[in-house]
């Protein structure tokens, strides 16, 4: 049971680091660029394209995590040594 808690939040802990490193570069980089750009349609739509890759990293990253929580809630967290 030790064994599974420490494999759990060690999931957690990686997918929030890479969740929150994206959401700083999210924050930090494209929203004062949206500012500039408002009055360019072709900037703009760019930025949003860019803004939506980042969007879909880190809803693969949460989807990720969840099918991994099952694999350890499951039994299977060793099923990968077999290959």
């Amino acid at each position: 049971m030790q064994k599974n808690t420490k494999k759990k939040w060690a999931a957690i802990v990686c997918a929030a680091v890479i969740v929150g490193i994206l959401g700083l570069f999210l924050a930090a980089i494209l929203f004062p660029l949206i500012g500039e750009a408002c009055g360019e349609a072709v900037a703009m739509g760019f930025l949003m394209v860019y803004g939506l890759v980042i969007v879909a990293v880190i809803v693969g990253v949460l989807v990720a995590l969840r099918q991994r929580l099952r694999e350890i809630k499951g039994g299977e967290e060793d099923e990968a040594k077999k290959y």
